[in-house]
């Protein structure tokens, strides 16, 4: 792949940084090349501006020009500009990330314009473009991983809210007590079933600190303890996501959703938590992209989004 516009998407996780050189000429788009590294394990701000700048280089090389989109685990401001807060990040908060990661690459010679985004958003793009929303107009996707993010389409439209802070559905409120989540509000969803939190206490019972086996162990006592909740709060989050949007579908995606048994654990559970109106056109899918369609989403941020 040389010459030419190249529109390049990443999205940076937790535990993964993953980029792709993305082909919109094709109908659906696709990835031209892929890359998928680990996440600095201090993940402070300058690691992530070194990572996230490295593997554009790399994907840049033999091009004429690109444009740069950046799916990041957190809350955005309304023009886009800056992060307001990264909950899986420090020293981010409060700066112009987008501006930063084009310094980095300009300082290596590529000139590109970067665009951030939430990282749930652009799987929403994504998903829209080329997995399981395609020819829907309203629908959410909910990202299930280090943390719990979600992207909501309305009519047709990414919505983004009076702030820009719309669809962050890992923050809403579903549990009693005062866990601190951290974002720095109690009792939310993503304090009560993303695979950090899961790992964490599973590590504290003396269990494997590893989604993956805490779910297969599901039917031991000690990680059901762990499980169990956290499936309740997930199937309130979504009959609630439902009652409030009213969606075509419910997309769930991220490491998590590819566990086997999962989503039809979480439809079940949901459906005693929805009114019996919805409950004839709930429909809750499992996406076909996985971590492909953040990067699919990122790379369409700065040509617009009338690519979607």
């Amino acid at each position: 792949m040389t010459g030419g516009m190249r529109y390049i998407g990443v999205d940076a996780g937790g535990h993964t940084i993953s980029a792709a050189a993305v082909d919109f000429s094709s109908s659906p788009p696709r990835l031209c090349s892929a890359i998928t590294i680990d996440t600095p394990a201090d993940r402070g701000l300058s690691s992530l501006l070194s990572a996230v700048s490295d593997i554009t280089l790399r994907l840049a090389r033999g091009c004429d020009s690109c444009r740069v989109g950046v799916g990041l685990p957190g809350f955005i401001d309304k023009e886009r500009l800056r992060v307001r807060r990264l909950t899986n990040f420090h020293g981010c908060d409060g700066l112009p990330l987008g501006m930063m990661i084009a310094e980095r690459l300009a300082e290596k010679g590529l000139h590109a314009p970067v665009s951030i985004e939430n990282d749930a958003n652009c799987a929403a793009l994504g998903e829209g473009l080329a997995g399981e929303a395609a020819g829907l107009s309203d629908y959410v996707v909910l990202t299930l991983g280090t943390g719990v993010g979600a992207g909501i389409v309305a009519d047709g439209r990414l919505l983004r809210g009076a702030h820009g802070m719309a669809a962050e559905c890992g923050h809403i409120a579903v549990c009693e007590g005062d866990s601190l989540c951290g974002c720095g509000g109690v009792g939310h969803l993503e304090r009560a079933a993303s695979a950090d939190w899961l790992e964490g206490r599973a590590k504290e019972a003396g269990l494997p600190g590893d989604f993956k086996k805490l779910w297969r162990a599901r039917g031991e006592s000690r990680a059901a303890e762990i499980i169990e909740p956290a499936l309740e709060a997930l199937a309130r989050g979504i009959a609630s996501v439902c009652a409030t949007l009213d969606p075509e579908a419910v997309i769930i995606s991220g490491g998590m959703a590819r566990a086997e048994g999962l989503a039809a654990e979480l439809s079940a559970r949901a459906e005693k938590y929805l009114s019996a109106p919805f409950r004839d056109s709930f429909e809750l899918r499992v996406s076909k992209l996985g971590g492909e369609a953040a990067v699919i989403g990122a790379a369409s941020l700065p040509a617009g989004e009338d690519k979607r």
